[in-house]
């Protein structure tokens, strides 16, 4: 090849980088530009409606006082499941260690904590807890209530959580629950809500975009 054409090629190719790289800007700008509803992959947005997280007093997983106070000034992303869950709920604390790991590539997550909730007080204590949530990230706090106090939280927050206790293995069963996940701003105003299926990527992401609308 003449040096010429090396030199077209070169040229070329450089104003097709440049073309592509203005386009990626335009696009990340009119993006950023965008109400912060319509630049979720996931998420459905719910700050604006301004519906604070209901009150609670739980016991975390040190079988220490877990209260509203302790979720203030930080980002919280809430999950409901049990620690003899099968599959569906070590799976969806794997994904979101993943996350946790996605945002950390790009900025702190000091104040970004998981917090798992127990829908099986009876046979998830904090010790039970303890052990289940310290194999996941160091960022999730493990807790439950008694029963009275946890199905009236859960029913305010729209959880359902249904035991199902076979009368001859009053120890062995399975519990029914909701599977979403509920991202709490500072304010403990619930901000947004990811249903399945969940995408460590996308929840990353999305979480990401809505810290940044707060800043």
């Amino acid at each position: 090849m003449s040096e010429t054409k090396t030199n077209l090629t070169l040229l070329i190719a450089g104003l097709l980088a440049l073309i592509i790289g203005l386009g990626v800007f335009n696009y990340n700008s009119h993006r950023k530009n965008m109400p912060v509803e319509e630049q979720l992959q996931q998420a459905t947005y719910l700050y604006d409606q301004q519906v604070a997280i209901p009150k609670f007093n739980f016991i975390d997983q040190h079988g220490q006082a877990f209260t509203h106070a302790h979720i203030q000034d930080q980002w919280t992303l809430w999950f409901f499941g049990f620690t003899h869950c099968p599959d569906i709920c070590p799976m969806t604390l794997a994904t979101l260690t993943h996350s946790l790991n996605l945002i950390e590539e790009q900025q702190s997550i000091d104040d970004i904590k998981i917090v798992f909730i127990s829908v099986d007080p009876g046979r998830d204590n904090p010790e039970q807890i303890n052990r289940y949530v310290t194999g996941f990230h160091n960022n999730i706090i493990g807790a439950s209530g008694y029963d009275e106090q946890l199905a009236l939280f859960l029913k305010n927050m729209g959880i359902i959580a249904t035991i199902n206790k076979d009368e001859k293995n009053l120890d062995d069963y399975q519990v029914d629950h909701s599977s979403a996940l509920y991202l709490i701003a500072p304010n403990t105003a619930i901000s947004a809500v990811f249903n399945t299926p969940h995408d460590a990527k996308k929840i990353s992401q999305d979480i990401i975009t809505i810290r940044e609308h707060f800043k």
